[in-house]
Protein backbone atom coordinates (compact mmCIF):
# COMPACT_ATOMS: atom_id res chain seq x y z
CA UNK A 1 0.00 0.00 0.00
CA UNK A 2 1.97 3.24 -0.93
CA UNK A 3 1.36 6.39 0.59
CA UNK A 4 0.35 9.50 -0.84
CA UNK A 5 1.44 12.85 0.49
CA UNK A 6 0.43 16.42 -0.23
CA UNK A 7 1.99 19.08 -2.27
CA UNK A 8 2.40 20.87 1.48
CA UNK A 9 3.90 17.22 2.73
CA UNK A 10 6.51 16.89 -0.52
CA UNK A 11 7.72 20.27 0.15
CA UNK A 12 7.85 20.58 3.70
CA UNK A 13 10.09 17.50 3.69
CA UNK A 14 12.42 18.59 0.94
CA UNK A 15 12.56 21.78 3.43
CA UNK A 16 14.00 19.35 6.29
CA UNK A 17 16.11 17.59 3.71
CA UNK A 18 17.84 20.91 2.61
CA UNK A 19 18.18 21.74 6.18
CA UNK A 20 19.77 18.55 7.00
CA UNK A 21 22.14 18.61 4.39
CA UNK A 22 23.12 22.16 4.35
CA UNK A 23 24.15 20.96 8.30
CA UNK A 24 25.83 18.05 7.43
CA UNK A 25 28.13 20.20 4.58
CA UNK A 26 28.67 22.90 7.86
CA UNK A 27 29.79 19.91 9.60
CA UNK A 28 27.22 20.30 12.76
CA UNK A 29 25.98 17.09 12.41
CA UNK A 30 27.17 13.66 11.23
CA UNK A 31 30.37 13.50 13.29
CA UNK A 32 31.57 10.90 15.35
CA UNK A 33 29.55 11.73 18.41
CA UNK A 34 25.87 12.99 19.33
CA UNK A 35 25.92 16.52 18.48
CA UNK A 36 24.66 19.50 21.28
CA UNK A 37 20.86 20.05 21.00
CA UNK A 38 21.52 23.38 19.79
CA UNK A 39 22.95 22.47 16.63
CA UNK A 40 20.13 19.35 16.04
CA UNK A 41 16.64 19.33 14.68
CA UNK A 42 13.31 19.12 16.51
CA UNK A 43 11.72 16.17 16.78
CA UNK A 44 8.53 17.14 14.94
CA UNK A 45 10.58 18.69 12.34
CA UNK A 46 12.14 15.13 10.86
CA UNK A 47 8.57 13.74 11.42
CA UNK A 48 10.67 11.16 14.72
CA UNK A 49 8.20 8.31 15.63
CA UNK A 50 8.62 5.81 18.71
CA UNK A 51 7.86 3.30 16.32
CA UNK A 52 9.55 1.73 13.13
CA UNK A 53 8.62 2.45 9.21
CA UNK A 54 8.51 -1.36 8.26
CA UNK A 55 11.78 -2.31 8.22
CA UNK A 56 13.81 0.98 9.10
CA UNK A 57 14.32 1.83 12.67
CA UNK A 58 16.74 4.00 14.63
CA UNK A 59 19.09 1.59 15.94
CA UNK A 60 19.92 0.51 12.04
CA UNK A 61 20.83 3.84 11.38
CA UNK A 62 24.27 5.71 10.48
CA UNK A 63 23.19 8.53 12.72
CA UNK A 64 22.27 6.16 15.43
CA UNK A 65 24.43 6.68 18.25
CA UNK A 66 23.38 3.83 21.34
CA UNK A 67 22.01 3.42 23.56
CA UNK A 68 19.48 6.50 23.03
CA UNK A 69 20.98 9.26 21.10
CA UNK A 70 21.42 10.53 17.42
CA UNK A 71 23.46 13.09 15.64
CA UNK A 72 20.18 14.96 14.05
CA UNK A 73 17.47 14.80 16.33
CA UNK A 74 17.59 16.43 19.55
CA UNK A 75 16.88 14.29 22.93
CA UNK A 76 16.25 10.76 23.37
CA UNK A 77 15.50 8.54 20.85
CA UNK A 78 13.94 5.29 20.99
CA UNK A 79 16.55 2.50 19.41
CA UNK A 80 12.70 1.31 17.55
CA UNK A 81 12.05 4.70 16.23
CA UNK A 82 11.96 6.38 12.88
CA UNK A 83 12.04 9.54 10.78
CA UNK A 84 12.42 11.18 7.42
CA UNK A 85 16.07 11.74 7.77
CA UNK A 86 16.88 7.71 8.32
CA UNK A 87 19.82 6.45 6.41
CA UNK A 88 20.50 2.60 6.74
CA UNK A 89 23.85 1.83 7.67
CA UNK A 90 26.24 0.56 5.09
CA UNK A 91 28.12 -2.97 5.67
Amino acid sequence: MAMQYSRRQMLGNLKVAGAAGGLMALGVVGGSRAADNSSQLRKQDVRYQDQPKGNQRCEGCKNFVGPSACRVVQGSVNPNGWCLLFQGKTA
